[in-house]
């Protein structure tokens, strides 16, 4: 694929809703102050994360995780790991996503909560895309999409399987055209939400060789991000867009939305995909910077987000 980018993928944040026969309240009755605490924190981490928040969403989840442990609420804890995942996973951190991931499934099956399988088993699947390991992802997506599976979780893992054709094209683009248009009749049926619609119209730019038609999908997928505020998707969409006019040698225009791009993550702190900016950017230009800071960012405990900005900025100060 042109470089796989993760916001791409619509999945379910869960909102703990309290499986367990003990948790039940009766009508009127509050339920104990643990898991009210629990569910409001978990709720808090959902609305951070939807508006892009991580920092925000991963201490909500964090006090979720902490608050459901203390009274041993496995569903609660399960749920919590996985929001936590995903949301490292937004944020390119794909070792602590992995971590979370491993904790959650440990729950899933030892209790086991079948509710949160296919949850998991999403999240699991865009883990292996982004270490390019597809061939563990096809199979992982695979019980969700049956011939008889048409659920929530039905599109997310429709998407990631178009994302997984359009990363395995070589000479032809006939799979990845396929996956493509599964995913968009699939919105057709009424499915997804205007996010998806951006998605769509990414894979689509990928699949054309026409530099116009190419600019009118990234700009109908920009329009869309833009009025949702979704900055992961924005940021994609900018870097697809520069790779698509790097390869068409216009590099003026691409050196102009990778640095769009890249402040954007800056300032979601998304120390891999900044990596693979400027990856884009050091195709074409011999920017010190560039080396300079591509180092910087190989520690994995990279904490110099400021002079990081600073160091691009070309606005005054």
């Amino acid at each position: 694929m042109k470089p796989i980018y993760k916001i791409k993928i619509a999945f379910v944040i869960l909102a703990c809703t309290l499986l367990s026969a003990g948790c039940v309240s009766s009508p009127g009755e509050k339920p104990p102050e643990a898991i009210a605490a629990a569910n409001s924190a978990l709720s808090n981490g959902v609305s951070h994360y939807e508006k892009n928040n991580y920092a925000l969403a991963t201490s909500y989840f964090n006090q979720a995780l902490r608050e459901f442990r203390s009274i041993d609420h496995q569903y609660g804890i399960a749920s919590s790991c996985l929001n936590l995942s995903k949301t490292h996973l937004s944020l390119g951190d794909t070792d602590t996503a992995a971590a979370y991931l491993k904790q959650a499934q440990t729950i899933i099956e030892r209790e086991p909560l079948t509710a949160l399988q296919p949850h998991a088993r999403i999240i699991a699947a865009s883990i292996a895309i982004e270490h390019n390991q597809l061939t563990q992802a096809k199979e992982m997506l695979a019980p969700l999409l049956t011939a008889d599976s048409n659920n929530e979780f039905t599109l997310a893992a429709l998407q990631n399987r178009t994302r997984i054709a359009h990363a395995e094209i070589s000479d032809s683009k006939d799979e990845a055209a396929h996956w493509t248009h599964i995913f968009e009749q699939k919105i057709k049926s009424g499915a997804g939400n205007q996010i998806h619609q951006a998605r769509l119209a990414r894979f689509k730019a990928a699949l054309s060789d026409d530099i116009e038609t190419q600019n009118q999908h990234f700009t109908a997928a920009l329009n869309i991000y833009r009025q949702q505020t979704h900055r992961p998707g924005i940021a994609a969409t900018l870097q697809e867009w520069a790779d698509a006019l790097i390869a068409q040698n216009q590099t003026e225009a691409a050196n102009d939305k990778l640095l769009r791009a890249l402040y954007i993550r800056q300032t979601l702190q998304d120390r891999n995909n900044s990596l693979k900016t400027l990856n884009s950017l050091a195709r074409f230009t011999r920017d010190s910077r560039i080396q300079t800071w591509t180092e910087k960012l190989q520690d994995r405990n990279f904490k110099q987000w400021h002079e990081f900005v600073a160091a691009f900025n070309q606005f005054p100060e």
